[in-house]
């Protein structure tokens, strides 16, 4: 016990040694992290992941009832229109309809970000991109958007959730997506109806 608090006596008085003799030749900088501090975001150009889980349904309905009616009578003209005989007309017109649309998305994704700047409240603003190139088919994920830094997770994730300001844009280009494009007849034809 004697043995090892002289030893640490002896490390401290070396290490206050060179600190005062080599202050100059630090290896401790400005840009230098805390040698205990966590590894999670909190400048520009540090990394984090984000985990990409939205879902979203929507659904609109409408319904439309018209009925319109016309009728008119006359009498016989007298004198020179006298040839006239009794005229009646009547016109009724109705019209119906209904539709609805229901529409169901779902993204499940990890992506990593970096932090491109720091807000004046102290919040981190993200931008992650990923392209995917299969053959000739690309799809690409970009989101931007703004993280607090207590929404960062210990092992440095955000969940897309947690995004302000969030905006995600997914598209493709190839075959694939174009086979799910509708055909220029059909958007010719609803056009017209």
């Amino acid at each position: 016990m004697r043995m090892t608090l002289i030893g640490l006596f002896i490390l401290l008085l070396v290490h206050l040694s060179h600190i005062s003799a080599g202050a100059a030749a630090s290896l401790w900088t400005s840009r230098s992290r805390p040698l205990i501090a966590d590894h999670i975001a909190s400048r520009p150009g540090d990394l984090l992941t984000i985990l990409v889980v939205e879902k979203s349904r929507t659904s609109h309905q409408a319904a439309h009832e018209t009925e319109k009616k016309l009728s008119a009578t006359a009498r016989p003209g007298g004198g020179i229109l006298g040839f006239f005989p009794d005229l009646s007309v009547s016109a009724e017109r109705a019209t119906s309809g209904s539709g609805s649309t229901t529409q169901s998305t779902s993204l499940v994704d990890r992506i990593s970000g970096v932090v491109t700047g720091i807000s004046p409240q102290g919040h981190l603003q993200i931008r992650a991109t990923r392209r995917v190139r299969l053959n000739r088919d690309e799809l690409s994920l970009t989101i931007t958007g703004v993280v607090r830094q207590a929404d960062i997770s210990p092992d440095n994730m955000v969940l897309s959730t947690q995004i302000a300001e969030c905006q995600m844009e997914w598209s493709g280009h190839g075959s694939i997506p174009e086979k799910q494009r509708v055909g220029l007849l059909s958007r010719l034809l609803s056009l017209l109806w």
